[in-house]
Parts: C-alpha cells; structure tokens; sequence
C-alpha cells in the first residue's frame, strides 16, 4: 500500500471517529461539515484527473487532526495537535523546504501556548491583558495571516499550497478556539482579545484589499483577496456580539465553500495551461466574488456593519472603506477563472449555486451552526 492509500484509511477513521464522538463546538462542527464536502466537490470536480486520491487522502488525514483539534480542551494541547497538523502539511511534496512551511504554524502553537501560560498565571492585571493579545497574535500566526504571511508558490502542488492550510485548515481552528478561551478570559482579558481580533481583522482586510488591487500577478491578487475575507471574519469574531459571530462564521464558511473551489478550479488558467478567455460567466463570478446581492458576501456585511455602527460608528466608516474597495479586484479575479468546462464548469455553478444559497438563506446555515 502507498502512502496516499495509508493516509487514505488513517485520514478516513480519525475523521470518521472523531468528528461525532468529540465535544466540539456547534461552529467548528459545521465548519468541518463545510471542509469535509469542499474536499469532495474539489476531488470529484477537480480540472484534472492526476494526483487525486492523493488528494483525498491528505484532506481526509487533515479533517481527522482538524476533529481532535476543534476538541481540544484548552490551548496548549490544541498547540501540541496543532503542531502534528502542520508536520503532517509541511512534510507533502512542495516547493517550498519543510521548514519554511513549519515556520507560521510553530510560530503560531508557541504564541498560544505562552499567552494561554500568561493569561492563567497569577499576576498583575497587565500579565493577563498580555496573554490575551499573544492569543490572537498566536491564532493569526495560525492561520497564515499578516503580519507572518507565509510564502506563496502559485505553482506549488494543491495539497502543499499555503493557501489550503489558510482557507481550509484554518477556518476551523479560528472558530473553536476562541470559543474555548473566551469563558476562561477576565473581562479584561476578554475586551483586550475582541479588540486584538478587531484590530488584526483590518490590518488583513486593509492589506488584502489593496494588495489584490495592486498585484501585478493575478495568482497574488487571489492570495491577498483570501486576507481580505479573513479580515471581515476576524473583526466580526473580535465584536463579541452574536451577530458578530454570525457575520464572521458566514464569512468563513464562504472562504471554504465558494472561494477556495473558485480559486482551485482557476488554478490551470492561473498557471498558463488553459488560456485566459472571457465571457458572462466571469462577470457573474466577478459580482459574486465582490459580495453583491444576491450572493454569500451581502449579508455577513450588513450584519458587520450594523454592529460596528451601534459600538462605534468610526469603525463601520472604515470597514465600509475596505468593502468598496474590494470591488477593484474582484472582477479581475473573476476573469481569472477562463470559460469553464467539463468537470471545471460543473464545479463553477456549483460554487455560484452554494453562494446564492447563503446569501439567500443564511439563516439555515447558522441554525445548523447553532448561531
């Protein structure tokens, strides 16, 4: 048996036993649901036939290691489960050497272990209010955001990607992570972690959107466009509000079901293998990806901004900034996907079907969250 077929049937019990059986949190679940069908739709509609089982197998190991993870009882052992995850990416086929891509993640398990170390000790009230900032400063490490944005390799294999660890092993961890610290925070603590997320959530949304709309290649522009997502769900997770919460779970969820599969499925036009065209198809992707009505971005902005609005009013001023100027990239990114066919154009109106429906029905999708 080859290595894929092993990980193949590791991936497939760990993730099969431990999803139902561990007390994870209603979010992370539904997250790993959503994680769970992104990795069948991009295996059954993938572009090319090569590499995957070998894609299967590393997304069903991965889902296995996401399940413990989410059930994690408290950050330290998340840290230690967190740090088997990355070995586990980081030592797949890549271009990029595996300590490179251990860098962000170890860095990230350090930052929670010893902010979680600071916010327990007993101490001064500052001690606590420190921990709480290395938290976030540990979950945004996690996740590949700045300021530790890892190295991008456009022509990296799809497993190996940096981009895969943001946007589909990532959203789990940001949702049942703080779901755990949070009830063990001070108030203190706690306003200090909101505001820690709020403030890392417009640094990447201000970074991703400029960055996107100034790229020279249109591989980058899908990389930063990425960070501006991620920047709406921080801010709205660091509210500490359940719309927040709502806003930034549909968000995530967004990343995983419609933007990730866009971007996988651009992946050969991307990469010079399909050529460029365009046609109404890319407009409609270029409108779906800007967030516009009737598709997945509308509401989770809404919700953001009427939160923001009621806290302070300065703060909806400047995500509504970042917001309109996320358009200038998106068509641009909608273009990127080329005429899609065959299997390509399946998976494309399968990503516009799922935006339309959590942009349409959002509440049935927060129900299942339990949101």
């Amino acid at each position: 048996m080859g290595a894929a077929g092993a990980l193949l049937i590791g991936g497939g019990l760990g993730a099969g036993t431990a999803a139902p059986l561990a007390p994870v949190a209603p979010p992370a679940r539904a997250m790993l649901a959503a994680c769970a069908a992104a990795l069948v739709i991009a295996v059954v509609l993938a572009p090319a036939r090569g590499g995957r089982v070998d894609l299967l197998a590393a997304g069903m190991a991965a889902l296995g290691v996401l399940a413990a993870l989410a059930a994690a009882p408290d950050p330290t052992a998340a840290a230690v489960l967190l740090l088997l995850l990355a070995a586990l990416h980081a030592a797949r086929p890549g271009l990029r050497p595996f300590a490179v891509r251990m860098r962000g993640p170890a860095f990230g398990a350090m930052l929670l272990g010893f902010g979680w170390f600071l916010a327990r000790a007993a101490g001064p009230v500052w001690m606590g209010r420190t921990g709480a900032v290395l938290l976030v400063l540990g979950l945004t490490a996690i996740a590949g955001l700045v300021p530790y944005l890892g190295e991008f390799e456009a022509g990296e294999p799809t497993a190996s990607s940096t981009l895969v660890w943001t946007a589909f092993l990532a959203p789990v961890l940001v949702l049942a992570i703080p779901g755990r610290l949070l009830p063990l925070l001070t108030a203190s603590e706690g306003e200090v972690f909101g505001a820690a997320l709020i403030a890392m959530g417009l640094l990447n949304l201000g970074w991703g959107t400029l960055a996107a709309w100034r790229a020279a290649d249109t591989g980058l522009a899908w990389r930063y466009s990425f960070l501006a997502d991620w920047g709406l769900a921080l801010v709205g997770i660091g509210l500490l509000l359940p719309d927040g919460r709502r806003a930034g779970f549909l968000v995530l969820l967004s990343i995983v079901l419609v933007r990730l599969p866009l971007y996988l499925w651009s992946r050969p036009v991307l990469l010079g293998r399909v050529p460029a065209r365009s046609g109404p198809v890319n407009l409609l992707l270029g409108v779906m990806l800007a967030g516009a009505a009737p598709f997945a971005g509308l509401y989770p902005r809404l919700l953001l901004l009427r939160v923001a609005t009621g806290l302070y009013w300065p703060l909806a001023l400047v995500l509504l900034g970042g917001m309109l100027l996320w358009v200038a990239h998106a068509l641009r990114l909608g273009l990127s996907a080329g005429r899609p066919a065959g299997r390509t154009a399946v998976g494309v109106a399968l990503a516009a079907l799922l935006s339309l429906a959590l942009g349409l029905v959002p509440g049935v999708f927060l129900a299942v969250a339990g949101l």
